[in-house]
């Protein structure tokens, strides 16, 4: 974030629902708020904090679902369940991404990957202080259109045929998160990125081997990998 989003003051919000703001009061109200910094802090203090554990269910979803999250710390991964006991992985969520936000995520299950910390909102009660605040309004627009970027990439991803590309595809969207210079966490199990991809844990583990067969990926320990990332670019888009 640079230095003009925390001092820039943006128009009062048309629908505020704050009562009179006149006279003393104990604790700020929304329309108080005049950066991104205090929406921040605000946030934190409405919020409830969750601390779960890897694989640990943070929501079963469904309609009666209410609650929204923001992830401060971890993963969480997206999963709808299928009758015939099959899964697909919609979505990793990772530090500073919301999720539930929309009726189509509240459906789905939400469990932790690595151990993880989040920020747990009544979406009702978010809606209304989004009403009453712009900055926030702001940053629940681009969480929105985040969820829906990661939606494209994602559909673009399975339009690859080659097992190896899909692959390919994943860790290039996954340095783009959890990167640093040509390392990558990789905090997911195999499971997790077969039924992300659409593909077998054994396929992916194939695909896995041939990357390493071309140097385009390094294992450093079980969950750390050295990519070369210009080499994993022109893979995924030649396949050469």
């Amino acid at each position: 974030m640079n230095a003009s989003d925390e001092t820039e003051v943006l128009p009062e919000a048309a629908g505020c629902l704050c009562p009179s703001r006149r006279g003393p009061r104990e604790e700020a109200l929304p329309c108080d708020l005049r950066s991104e910094k205090e929406t921040r802090a605000f946030l934190q203090q409405q919020a409830g904090c969750l601390v779960a554990a890897p694989d640990k269910v943070i929501s079963r979803g469904g309609s009666a679902e209410r609650r929204c999250f923001r992830v401060t710390d971890g993963v969480v991964r997206l999963v709808r369940y299928y009758a015939d006991g099959r899964r697909q992985v919609t979505r990793f969520a990772f530090s500073g991404d919301y999720f539930g936000l929309s009726q189509a995520e509240r459906e789905l299950a939400a469990e932790a990957v690595s151990p993880a910390t989040l920020l747990e909102f009544d979406l009702g009660r978010l809606q209304q202080l989004s009403d009453c605040n712009p900055y926030l309004a702001r940053q629940l627009a681009d969480a929105l259109r985040a969820g829906v970027d990661q939606a494209t990439e994602h559909v673009v991803l399975m339009g690859w045929k080659d097992p190896r590309q899909r692959l390919a595809a994943f860790l290039r969207m996954l340095h783009g998160y959890l990167g640093l210079g040509d390392v990558v966490s990789i905090p997911m199990s195999r499971i997790d990125i077969a039924d992300y991809i659409g593909l077998t844990a054994e396929t992916v583990s194939r695909a896995f081997a041939e990357l390493r067969r071309r140097s385009i990926v390094e294992d450093i320990d079980r969950q750390l990998l050295r990519l070369d990332v210009s080499a994993l670019g022109r893979f995924v888009e030649d396949g050469l």
